[in-house]
């Protein structure tokens, strides 16, 4: 038989033109590396099965990319810019599971495309795009399960709820949230069998050893979070939570997730798609009501649900003889999108990403006492090669003598990272250092420095403990994060007390 022509279905589409779209605003947009992304390179040299603030899942994928490809902000962008396509795929799968045709397919995956949570994750390395993607990839084995009463595939719901976990240790929050909304549903008769059980001990074999990294390394993970709670997320009353999920979606995308919450608990008592429904509700209440919960926090659900919502309209357009509910729709989508792409994706230049931010008067905080003229996800792509620019030029007026001697302390995980990665084009080989998060672990034992070049420290506390301390220069920028501004660079000499007590003492999780 001669097969016709082959034609890419309209998700294909749709998912091959985001990740084309994420790549091309990391080729050719105005901005650089993120903070973050320092870090997680840093990681990438230091393989473990565990760090202070994150589990190891990102890691080893970066790691694996760092081998093949390299260390380009192109091929380190690359595995997320392709998760976010895939959850284009997976979001347009769930429409079909639940009962979609083909319109509600399309329509789903341009939710998804279009949503403000996936332009923003899939632009720069971390592990929330691949959260992004293993919650409705688990989500869509769910509905297999519960369409087929296929009691093995709970093993492979083990295998993605441990790879979720493993990737972030919030992601456990879905699986509690799962479990509660099965129990609403006749599916709960599965746990009365042994293979939610065994699933569970899947999961369990596969988080193991970063749990026994953190039994080793004293549980460090726990003061991460608690500081992180105490200190950096902000204050969210419940309508400011619920305005922040609408926002941090895209407010286009409104009513299709709202539909599909709707759809899902309204499924027919013998549906456990109703189980989703409930997860949803469940996740939604709990930001809520947490009173400072960063806003993403749930985003990895959003996809499930703008898949039902898809389902949603493509039925009530045919139930009222409406044709036009779907395009309609779709332009609303399309619209959302383009609206908060200058503030998503990085491709407008920051001066003008701040008009555009003051314009529209949409400025979602993220953290405590932080602020910059734009969004967080961009402003902190901003002002690294002026640092380092900043930074070479005052580690050449030091004598060869003390660069041979100098190390380098950095306040943060960024500029640590920032110094390690681009440093040594520059010139800097001196070792550099940081108390933030797992750097602190990498600096323990560290010889006692005989000149500190220190970025951002108390000088209170550096004439503790060196001699001479002098302040070299500032570092400024005008469109960072408010705390990377202005920032002190001393140089310390003649060490009067050993740094390692002082370095076990003051740890920075956070």
């Amino acid at each position: 038989m001669r097969l016709g022509p082959w034609r890419p279905s309209a998700p294909i589409v749709v998912a091959a033109a985001l990740a084309a779209v994420l790549l091309a605003a990391t080729a050719f947009g105005p901005y650089g590396w993120f903070i973050d992304e320092f870090y997680y390179l840093a990681c990438a040299r230091h393989l473990a099965w565990g760090y202070v603030d994150h589990p190891p899942l990102s890691i080893g994928i970066l790691a694996a990319t760092r081998a093949v490809l390299g260390e380009s902000m192109t091929a380190v962008r690359l595995p997320v810019a392709l998760a976010a396509a895939a959850t284009v795929l997976v979001a347009a799968r769930i429409a079909r599971r639940l009962g979609g045709g083909p319109r509600a397919e399309w329509l789903a995956a341009l939710a998804v495309a279009t949503s403000s949570m996936t332009l923003v994750m899939g632009s720069f390395f971390s592990m929330n795009a691949f959260e992004l993607l293993l919650w409705p990839l688990t989500a869509l084995v769910f509905l297999r399960l519960f369409d087929e009463n296929e009691p093995r595939l709970w093993l492979l719901i083990g295998l993605l709820v441990g790879l979720s976990v493993l990737n972030k240790h919030t992601s456990a929050m879905f699986g509690v949230a799962m479990v509660a909304g099965i129990l609403f549903t006749p599916a709960r008769r599965h746990f009365l069998t042994p293979w939610p059980w065994l699933g569970a001990l899947v999961a369990l074999a596969i988080v193991l050893p970063n749990v026994l990294w953190q039994w080793a390394n004293g549980w460090l993970s726990l003061e991460f979070y608690r500081n992180a709670q105490l200190g950096k997320n902000i204050s969210t009353p419940p309508i400011r939570a619920v305005m922040s999920q609408v926002l941090f979606q895209g407010p286009g995308l409104l009513p299709v997730w709202a539909a599909g919450a709707v759809f899902l608990l309204r499924a027919p008592r013998e549906r456990s798609w109703r189980a989703l429904g409930v997860a949803f509700v469940v996740l939604f209440l709990a930001i809520v009501l947490s009173g400072s919960s960063r806003p993403d926090r749930i985003g990895a659900f959003y996809p499930i649900v703008l898949a039902a919502g898809a389902v949603a309209i493509e039925r009530a357009a045919a139930r009222h003889g409406r044709a036009w509910y779907v395009p309609a729709t779709a332009a609303l989508l399309l619209a959302s999108g383009l609206v908060v792409a200058p503030i998503t994706l990085p491709v407008f230049p920051p001066a003008q990403a701040a008009a555009y931010t003051r314009a529209l008067g949409l400025l979602p905080p993220l953290e405590r006492g932080k602020t910059a003229p734009i969004p967080q996800w961009l402003a902190d792509r901003t002002g690294w090669e002026s640092f380092i620019d900043n930074m070479a030029d005052l580690y050449r007026t030091l004598p060869p003598e003390d660069r041979k001697r100098a190390v380098i302390f950095a306040p943060d995980y960024g500029h640590a990272g920032a110094l390690e990665l681009l440093g040594p084009g520059r010139g800097i080989d001196a070792r550099v250092i940081s108390n933030h998060n797992t750097y602190w672990i990498w600096g323990r034992g560290l010889p006692q420095p005989q000149i500190l070049i220190a970025i951002g420290a108390s000088r209170k506390d550096l004439e503790l403990l060196f001699e001479n301390v002098e302040l070299a220069r500032r570092d400024y920028c005008d469109y960072c994060m408010s705390w990377r501004n202005n920032m002190p660079i001393y140089i310390a000499r003649n060490p009067r007390r050993p740094l390692a007590p002082f370095w076990e003492l003051h740890r920075n999780f956070g």
